[in-house]
């Protein structure tokens, strides 16, 4: 079937991109994968209406019916391959349930978090182990935290975890230690501990972290652990298409969210604009949405053609 819009993401700022284009009355597919950040559970205390919060999860709810509601088709499945149609006039996209062909796509599949490799981490995420200072940063006023991460940017998160608390623990993987000499000063001087370590398990009492056990048989305490490994962005299957990518993977995208490649589009954390918010991930689709939507307009309904 031909879509005016196929989108990759089933996200927040899929999600807000599916809304707009079902408003655009443009036939629209939305293809989500299931495995997103949304599926981890975390409780969002960020974004605007919600004085309370809201789980990752129930706002995707609401994205979906909002989406639904203006004609606009989701569906779980992957997408496998995605080819140029002859002269460029859009896309054929080789999904796990069939082939869409699309006028206009808007690529929101996101990133995949390098977690932490001890057994039973991913169960932990959203309740005792983060990745993100802006999103749970104020989680940890006055608390006890282990950071885990082997490179400068995780030192600089750590330096500034320290506007919530001051016991820090920053955790380096053995033979992965790349902190500069410049980075060890400033953590040193602002009482952040430096231990070298790899976390073989976490002991919970409750649903609280009762220890912290390292595989070199050592334990350390914390209240809350933050990985700052980073991530990767799902840009694999668009590497033999004509779009310019950073030199991490992730794509260059304008201020109005246009790709260098004519009728395809990015948004959220997949793109060089990416700030891990929902916040920025909404905007990000509804620009993008309004980018699609232009060019999908025949010339009759444009002035500049």
């Amino acid at each position: 079937m031909t879509y005016d819009c196929v989108i990759v993401g089933g996200g927040p700022a899929g999600l807000s991109a599916a809304v707009y284009m079902g408003r655009f009355r443009r036939t629209t597919l939305l293809i989500d994968s299931g495995e997103g950040r949304w599926v981890y559970g975390q409780h969002n205390e960020n974004y605007l209406g919600f004085p309370k919060g809201v789980s990752a999860r129930r706002l995707r709810a609401l994205g979906v019916a909002q989406a639904e509601r203006f004609g606009v088709v989701p569906h779980q499945g992957r997408v496998e391959q995605i080819d140029l149609l002859p002269g460029q006039e859009g896309f054929t996209l080789a999904t796990t349930s069939g082939q869409a062909i699309a006028r206009t796509v808007i690529w929101a599949a996101g990133v995949r978090d390098r977690w932490p490799t001890f057994r039973g981490a991913r169960r932990l995420v959203g309740k005792q182990l983060f990745w993100c200072i802006v999103c749970d940063g104020w989680r940890t006023l006055d608390r006890e935290i282990l950071l885990l991460g082997n490179i400068d940017a995780a030192a600089e998160d750590a330096l500034q975890f320290l506007t919530y608390t001051s016991r820090v623990t920053l955790l380096v993987e053995p033979g992965k230690d790349e902190l500069s000499p410049g980075a060890r000063r400033k953590l040193q001087a602002g009482g952040i501990q430096v231990r070298t370590g790899e976390v073989r398990s976490v002991r919970l009492k409750g649903q609280e972290i009762e220890r912290v056990l390292l595989t070199s048989g050592e334990s350390l305490t914390a209240d809350l652990i933050f990985s700052l490994y980073g991530s990767d962005p799902n840009t694999e299957l668009l590497r033999h298409l004509p779009i310019t990518l950073t030199e991490r993977g992730m794509i260059n995208v304008d201020p109005k969210y246009h790709t260098n490649l004519p009728r395809f589009y990015a948004a959220g954390d997949v793109t060089d604009h990416h700030s891990d918010q929902v916040a920025s991930a909404v905007h990000g689709g509804a620009q993008a949405a309004q980018a699609a939507n232009y060019a999908l307009y025949p010339p009759r309904q444009q002035l500049s053609t």
